[in-house]
């Protein structure tokens, strides 16, 4: 028997037809999951929460206190934390990103097996080895030196922007660890790598022909870089810098080793819900878990409508 016939045969069409409904029936089921576990919040919020022993508890349901979480002040200085520290880590990371992101697209660099482990490293190992690493390095003679070259101007200047956006005195001194604005070095060793693969994946679909047309034409490599490619890689170098936020939001490994979980002063949002959920305030943490699953999904739709990859790899 051929091929064709084999494929044409009653037989090989109910083999196709198992096959695709087995294949099929493991995604529906996974997604499925997905969508429970993430759908059991609402729930959650929809039931009286008659685990409290207080009377008053008793008589709210969920959505109550989650209206009374969006009012919470406590809430409010960590979503805007959160805003601020990962637009400075995305806008950051985007500095370091788009040039890498170049070299490894375009230059045939010694080592690149090497590199790329290195570039990646940040995003699979797990994320309190990042925030204990900067940790351990910030007791070494070079990050005590770092310390000490931090001019005071510069902390004093940061001090004052943060207590204006946040609405709340930020103290820190000349030390990164456990301070405000260690949160965006947190956040940068590992959102940093998704913006470099982000990035990059816009240079991969370009390739060079436009590029070497350009340099035909008189432009030198940096002219066409900012002429031609950049222009070119535009919507997708601002879904990498979306994505890249997002990633930054997320954190929360790195910043509990490194900066800490003070509130009203590194109580970023993945902070704030670890302190709510280990105080037993399950409806205020919820309240943030909705908040940061219906940016998680706008940001995830931006990224796709702007023309970003959906596999950085």
């Amino acid at each position: 028997m051929t091929t064709t016939e084999a494929i044409g045969s009653p037989r090989g069409n109910v083999g196709n037809a198992l096959f695709a409904a087995v294949v099929g029936g493991i995604l529906v089921v996974f997604l499925a999951a997905v969508a429970l576990v993430l759908l059991s919040n609402v729930k959650y919020l929809a039931e009286p929460q008659n685990w409290s022993m207080l009377d008053e508890a008793k008589a709210k349901s969920g959505w109550q206190f989650f209206l009374e979480g969006l009012k919470d002040p406590e809430n409010h200085f960590a979503i805007k934390l959160s805003v601020l520290m990962a637009a400075i880590t995305a806008l950051l990371s985007m500095v370091v990103a788009i040039p890498a992101a170049y070299a490894l697209s375009r230059f045939r660099i010694p080592g690149s097996s090497v590199i790329d482990t290195l570039l990646d490293l940040p995003i699979v190992v797990p994320p309190p080895v990042i925030g204990l690493s900067l940790l351990i390095f910030f007791r070494t003679d070079l990050g005590h030196a770092l310390n000490n070259l931090t001019p005071q101007w510069f902390v004093d200047a940061i001090n004052y922007l943060l207590s204006k956006f946040l609405g709340q005195p930020i103290n820190d001194d000349k030390v990164w660890v456990y301070s405000t604005r260690g949160i965006v070095l947190a956040q940068f060793f590992v959102a940093c790598s998704f913006g470099v693969r982000a990035v990059k994946a816009v240079f991969d679909t370009i390739g060079t022909r436009y590029e070497d047309v350009a340099r035909t034409l008189g432009c030198s490599r940096l002219q066409a870089f900012f002429k031609v490619v950049v222009p070119m890689a535009r919507t997708g170098i601002v879904a990498g810098l979306v994505m890249t936020w997002a990633r930054a939001m997320a954190e929360f490994g790195p910043i509990l080793f490194f900066s800490g979980a003070t509130p009203y002063k590194t109580e970023v949002m993945p902070i704030a819900m670890f302190l709510r959920y280990s105080t037993g305030r399950i409806e205020s943490a919820v309240v943030l878990l909705l908040i940061m699953l219906m940016i998680s999904t706008v940001t995830l739709l931006t990224f796709k409508r702007l023309g970003g990859r959906g596999y950085l790899w």
